[in-house]
């Protein structure tokens, strides 16, 4: 099969010819026709996520067809449509056991400690083969376990948001315009801040009011405003690289008293600086949000199939042309995923 190939970290994926895999009792073969890419992809082409082992085949965002279902896997047959939940929780620990098994220790993942998606075929467990709708196009499906599962997982799990609150959402790329629809979903009013008038017109179209987040007013000063002085009850981050921390810094500035900050952009080795006072005297919580549940991922997939929720696909591009998709993403942030097709 054809696959493009991480040799060396920081050069340019190798297209390569690999056997096909073989699967298990308990593992299906999806013939792989989308795959989002990510910015932890880049993370992993420069060297800086250490559970990456060379040589590797990225992609944790994938959707396909099964073609090859294990004696033991029920409820999927060859031609079925499927969309992968990327980490294979051990099933018998404790976070396992409460349904987060994105919080699994030693865990596999697809894409990061096994071979992912940037090839034509895969093997996962079946258990982590989400059926969706054949109306719902691979591209858009392969994107639902990160860019659209990650900010559910912040934005309901996390952040708890409740109808009736105010939620702004910092950083309308591939998980913040996601983020801006789920918060609608769930009945609150959206504030949308980012610095590319593109992307703000994309928030206003789902419903959110937008903030130009590098007007002299400033950020918090703005939130403030609209919202008679109080601020945000919870403030989505979406940024990473090299600002977040700036990024992180304005949008605990953004909150309310008693105010939930939810985190899902980072960077490695970017320790986080706040005011003790201002933490302590707000009462803020500040909620981490790792990655997202396998039922995360069912339920995206369901409220995608309702057409309730649209995943947002900005450029595509075949699967040979990987290096160039990489390049596309480091140069600049897209509105929505970039997305791998074969």
């Amino acid at each position: 099969m054809k696959a493009m190939v991480l040799e060396r970290f920081r050069e340019p994926l190798v297209q390569q010819t690999l056997p096909e895999p073989d699967i298990d009792a308990q593992e299906v073969l999806v013939r792989v026709r989308a795959n989002g890419v990510c910015a932890t992809d880049l993370k992993m082409v420069d060297g800086l996520v250490p559970a990456v082992r060379l040589p590797h085949v990225l992609g944790h965002e994938v959707a396909g067809e099964v073609v090859e279902v294990g004696q033991d896997v029920e409820g999927l047959r060859p031609g079925d449509h499927v969309t992968v939940y990327p980490t294979h929780g051990c099933g018998f620990c404790d976070v396992c056991r409460t349904g987060y098994e994105n919080l699994c220790e030693g865990a596999p993942r697809t894409g990061f400690e096994v071979y992912g998606g940037f090839a034509e075929y895969m093997r996962t467990r079946g258990r982590n083969a989400v059926k969706i709708d054949d109306a719902v196009p691979f591209d858009e499906a392969a994107i639902l376990p990160d860019a659209v599962a990650a900010p559910y997982h912040g934005v309901v799990r996390r952040g708890k948001v409740r109808v009736g609150e105010t939620v702004v959402v910092i950083g309308v790329g591939g998980l913040g315009i996601h983020a801006v629809q789920i918060a609608r979903i769930m009945g609150a009013r959206v504030i949308a801040a980012d610095v590319v008038s593109e992307k703000l017109r994309a928030a206003e179209e789902f419903g959110a009011e937008v903030v130009a987040a590098d007007e002299e007013k400033g950020l918090a000063a703005r939130v403030k405003e609209l919202t008679n002085g109080l601020g945000a009850d919870v403030v989505v981050e979406c940024v990473s690289g090299d600002i977040v921390l700036d990024v992180l810094q304005q949008s605990a500035a953004c909150l309310r008293i008693g105010g939930r900050l939810v985190v899902l952009g980072y960077a490695y080795g970017q320790p986080l600086s706040l005011d003790s006072a201002d933490l302590i005297y707000g009462q803020w919580s500040i909620l981490a949000s790792r990655a997202s549940t396998l039922q995360d991922v069912v339920d995206v997939a369901r409220l995608v199939e309702r057409g309730m929720l649209k995943p947002a696909v900005s450029e595509r591009f075949p699967l040979e042309q990987a290096n160039e998709a990489l390049t596309c993403l480091r140069e600049s942030s897209p509105l929505g995923r970039i997305v791998l097709t074969s």
